[in-house]
């Protein structure tokens, strides 16, 4: 797989390094609510020293996620191969 250069957007299914994050991001927050429901378990509350920053984490993962569904649209808007 080549790398796009500098700036220039990914062709295809290629994820930059934002796609990669805000997907890493999404798994993490995904797991934590998983381990809330199940096992009343906030890792971010345990790792994170203050309550602004696991709100500040949790906001970070909420704004991965609409990164994802934008990225889900581009693409389900891509011709097929």
């Amino acid at each position: 797989m080549a790398e796009s250069p500098a700036g220039a957007e990914p062709r295809g299914r290629e994820l930059s390094w934002l796609d990669w994050v805000a997907l890493i991001a999404l798994v993490a927050g995904g797991l934590n609510c998983g381990l809330i429901a199940a096992v009343n378990l906030d890792v971010f509350a345990k790792i994170l020293p203050h309550a602004a920053a696991t709100r500040a984490a949790q906001g970070l993962i909420g704004l991965a996620a609409l990164h994802c569904v934008v990225l889900l649209f581009r693409w389900g808007g891509e011709a097929p191969d």
